[in-house]
């Protein structure tokens, strides 16, 4: 049995299992198998399409861990659009990033200083015809003799020497602070994948002519914080962020500047107010984009308190933009005796009490349809007892 046909017959498999029963094929290259069969099992939910190109090569475990997926790949074109002709990829990886975004492209250039990495890259990238050439060196060689290009995108390494995790700018490789003066002026765009611990703030403090920003989660999760620099933008204090949630059935999207966040009015709830209604939280993206007050004022709802990035709402606001909630009670002591022993989902949000502290006092099993939520209504902790309704 050769390695191809080994991969081709066990990819389904547990792999754990085949990397014991493996050795009973000794023609069979394990490691390129076992590494095969793991990335396939991976790539089937990270980038479906990729994986259904028979004979694509996977690279390891912490590349296929670190690439985008076929879902936040497809928004950074969106976000290029389709108007270049010749484009870079500074940071190639797994080389997805570079499959889609050359989709339009002319010429495309795929940089990458691990060898094994860029071999893989110019096998698969014949299998599916796309223009692409590839560069075995690093970002800052090639930015030093680059061409002219309409697009530069790039994700610096966010682990360090010892295998840990960074997010600084200054602890990323490539460097971009040292890396932007010799790139900028080869580039009219540069779209940059940053840590989504980064702090907006002090990413637009320390990077130049940064004209977008884009906070992308999947399923409520914030995968990528994304600055576009376009130079043929004016260039202003006031930047335009864009929150975006990839959902399973839909995409949610927020956009604002700066200066609507900074100027909304947000109207609070006050505890001697009726609680009855709906309870309203952001989804992740627009929660890591900050926009708190503009949640109330763009969709008539009443803030639970300052530091509560919780909305509520007599009627159902439809539109929002994250997790709904219909308010069945609000937990009094006499309550409580009721919810001993029924099942709910717990959360916290500016509340003293843990959820484990909760649900133990509570009595409470774990999960079902209900949920138990702790907030602070102004400067009251209050417990909300609601049913999901999106």
């Amino acid at each position: 049995m050769t390695t191809n046909e080994f991969i081709s017959i066990h990819k389904a498999e547990d792999v754990a299992d085949l990397a014991l029963r493996v050795r009973q094929y000794p023609e069979v290259d394990a490691a390129f198998a076992l590494t095969q069969i793991a990335g396939w099992q991976k790539a089937v939910q990270k980038v479906p399409e990729l994986a259904s190109v028979e004979g694509w090569i996977w690279p390891k475990k912490l590349s296929m861990e670190q690439c985008s997926s076929e879902e936040t790949a497809l928004i950074k074109r969106q976000i290029l659009g389709d108007d270049y002709r010749i484009g870079v990829d500074l940071t190639g990886g797994a080389g997805v990033d570079s499959f889609y975004l050359s989709e339009h492209a002319e010429a495309w250039h795929y940089v990458e200083l691990q060898e094994n990495l860029c071999t893989m890259a110019e096998q698969n990238f014949r299998l599916v015809k796309r223009p692409i050439q590839v560069h075995h060196c690093s970002a800052e060689s090639f930015a030093e003799t680059m061409p002219d290009v309409d697009v530069a995108f790039i994700d610096p390494a966010r682990r360090n020497e010892h295998g840990g995790k960074v997010f600084k700018l200054e602890d990323c490789t490539p460097d971009l602070r040292a890396l932007l003066p010799t790139l900028l002026p080869h580039c009219k765009r540069l779209l940059i994948k940053l840590s989504p611990m980064l702090d907006i703030s002090e990413a637009l403090r320390q990077l130049p002519a940064v004209a977008e920003v884009y906070v992308i989660a999947v399923r409520n999760e914030v995968k990528e914080l994304l600055i576009l620099i376009d130079k043929e933008k004016e260039q202003t204090d006031n930047h335009a962020i864009t929150a975006i949630n990839i959902a399973r059935e839909t995409t949610e999207s927020f956009s604002f500047t700066e200066a609507e966040e900074a100027t909304a009015v947000a109207h609070y709830l006050s505890p001697s107010e009726s609680l009855e209604g709906y309870l309203y939280e952001p989804n992740a993206a627009i929660l890591k984009a900050g926009a708190f007050r503009l949640m109330s004022e763009r969709y008539g709802l009443r803030k639970l308190g300052i530091s509560t990035h919780l909305y509520h709402s007599c009627s159902l606001e439809e539109a929002f933009p994250g997790r709904v909630w219909q308010i069945r009670a609000i937990v009094d002591k006499s309550m409580q005796k009721l919810l001993i022993g029924q099942q709910a989902n717990i959360l916290t949000r500016n509340y003293p009490l843990k959820p484990e502290d909760i649900r133990k006092k509570l009595k409470l099993r774990d999960g079902g349809e209900q949920y138990i939520i702790g907030a602070r209504v102004a400067d009251k902790a209050t417990l909300f007892f609601a049913d999901r309704i999106k």
